[in-house]
């Protein structure tokens, strides 16, 4: 049996899910609340897949960090849309013990995330098969 772990930003989240975009552009910045703190009991198989879905007017760029390092393989942008989307599966095998990811993003828009919003949503999901 897989292990899975979820989190989503959620209206019943503090200050109800929703939060501003630093829009510095060169720095990149953890999306809330998307981070998954996890045990194998064995080395295994993961699958990771995320979803940030956000108003832009601009550009982001999206990536996820795991163990406290950058997986330059999962980069996503989107750029000079109204709306974005960025997605993305990473696969790997990963030793047994506590591991750690969150997706980061940069952007030169400000944005308000509210996942009350029928078009935004922000989704971290871990699957692993340490059994």
């Amino acid at each position: 049996m897989p292990q899975i772990v979820s989190v989503v930003g959620a209206v019943t989240s503090p200050n109800n899910g929703k939060w501003n975009s630093i829009n510095d552009a060169l720095n990149w910045h953890p999306v809330p609340e998307l981070k998954v703190d996890w045990v194998m009991a064995n080395a295994g198989p993961v699958a990771i897949s995320f979803n940030l879905s956000v108003p832009m007017n601009g550009a982001i760029v999206t990536h996820l960090k795991l163990d406290g390092a950058v997986l330059p393989s999962t980069n996503v942008v989107v750029g000079n849309t109204a709306y974005a989307a960025n997605v993305g599966t990473y696969y790997a095998v990963l030793p047994k013990g506590s591991h750690t990811v969150l997706l980061e993003y940069r952007t030169n828009s400000a944005f308000l995330f509210d996942p009350s919003s029928d078009f935004q949503a922000s989704r971290l999901q871990v699957m692993s098969f340490d059994q």
